[in-house]
């Protein structure tokens, strides 16, 4: 699914947040925002995803297919999640129901979209758990049972269950170490291209990003500040911002290889 955004705005309780943001996103393609912590990265997840608090004021389009985001019922957005777009957010330990196993976890988006007997939804469940790497015997599990990765591998499942068209990764491996945040980048990338969706992959590090996409928008004070292919900007960035984040990625151990 491509997503087209343009000349949006967001703004908290007043507060402007997000300025006059222009993006592109083809079907099949794997983009990136990047930007520092409060840039306002993951207010425009929310707004593609019909997902803002509720002061918040939007102004701009945001078109997902054919479908318009912005001034859509909520009853026509709670279709579009789950069914047509997913998303799968920073900390699994905060974003899992704790008091649902992970079975019942990853069979909900199965059970508000599609008209399946449990047994269905079970063997869906099961075929699921074994693409991101898990064993069938965590479907009776809570997600305090598991390790920060196998969480984010279950937050991995619930998104890509129904199969939806376009993804938003919202900084999905920041509360994992530097080994399982190799892996799971790795596993979101082979997943959508095994599906033929789309990927919006949201982060502060540049180094990430590089395994990640082949495209991305630097955002600085809630603005595009940089643009372009993701490889050309770790080479050579060419705003400030740009910089700051290259520069901070060449530090951490999942920049790429010749860089």
């Amino acid at each position: 699914m491509s997503v087209e955004i343009r000349g949006l705005n967001v703004a908290i309780g007043g507060k402007s947040i997000v300025r006059n943001v222009d993006m592109d996103i083809a079907d099949g393609e794997r983009v990136g925002l990047v930007g520092s912590s409060g840039s306002g990265k993951s207010m425009i997840s929310r707004a593609i995803m019909g997902l803002l608090p509720a002061n918040a004021t939007v102004s701009g389009s945001i078109m997902a297919g054919d479908r318009q985001i912005v001034g859509t019922d909520d009853a026509t957005l709670a279709d579009l999640r789950g069914r047509y777009m997913g998303m799968v957010f920073q900390n699994p330990a905060v974003s899992l129901n704790p008091v649902m196993t992970v079975g019942q976890q990853i069979a909900l988006p199965l059970r508000l979209h599609y008209d399946l007997n449990r047994a269905e939804r079970q063997d869906r469940v099961r075929a699921m758990l074994d693409k991101v790497g898990l064993p069938s015997d965590v479907m009776d599990k809570y997600p305090h049972q598991l390790s920060g990765g196998q969480q984010q591998r279950v937050g991995i499942a619930t998104a890509l269950i129904t199969s939806p068209r376009f993804i938003i990764a919202d900084e999905p491996t920041t509360a994992l170490d530097s080994i399982v945040q190799r892996q799971i980048v790795d596993l979101l990338v082979s997943l959508v291209d095994d599906a033929g969706a789309s990927m919006l992959f949201i982060t502060h590090d540049f180094a990430v990003l590089a395994h990640a996409t082949t495209r991305c928008y630097v955002l600085s004070d809630g603005a595009i500040a940089d643009s372009g292919s993701t490889s050309g900007l770790l080479e050579r960035p060419t705003t400030p911002e740009s910089t700051h984040l290259v520069s901070a990625a060449r530090t951490l151990s999942l920049i790429v290889e010749g860089c």
